[in-house]
């Protein structure tokens, strides 16, 4: 199954960047005295910030899922080249490495997917990897849980087929 959301991060960029050119439109406002909003210049400045910040704690909103073949493939990517707080992450693995996953609800509308996988690199023989799905429909959410719930059910019938050997 293939899943991703090219449309919503063209929509956030050109959200991001409409943001972006009132915020600084608007502290040149201030820092050149013109009153171009009225009497509220200061506020649309941090108006304008505070969803800057919040599309950022957000994460990234391109968010790619590809489970046909031998290997699942997860990769985030940043909607601005400029957006330093946003981390990007791309993995990818072979399908029998994965054994579990959860998805997380947090504050403010955040979604993460954690994915643990099996690797002899740490100690404890699980790692783990967060991707940001904030972007993502429910529609969407849901057909990702569907589909590595099946990768996992097939794990465990392939670690059972091999016991009984």
């Amino acid at each position: 199954m293939k899943l991703q959301n090219k449309p919503t991060k063209s929509k956030v960029t050109v959200v991001n960047i409409t943001t972006l050119i009132i915020f600084f439109t608007s502290l040149a406002f201030i820092y050149l005295d013109i009153p171009a909003f009225g009497y509220h210049d200061e506020m649309i400045s941090v108006i304008s910030l505070v969803i800057l910040l919040y599309l950022t704690y957000l994460g990234c909103p391109f968010f790619m899922y590809d489970s046909e073949g031998e290997t699942l493939i997860f990769q985030n990517q940043k909607a601005l080249p400029f957006s330093f707080f946003v981390k990007e992450i791309q993995s990818d693995f072979p399908k029998r490495k994965l054994k579990n996953f959860n998805i997380k609800n947090r504050f403010f509308f955040k979604k993460i997917l954690e994915i643990y996988i099996s690797s002899k690199r740490v100690n404890s023989g699980l790692s783990k990897i967060d991707f940001d799905i904030s972007y993502l429909s429910a529609k969407q959410i849901r057909d990702l849980r569907t589909s590595l719930k099946r990768v996992l059910h097939e794990n465990t019938q392939y670690q059972q087929n091999k016991e009984k050997l």
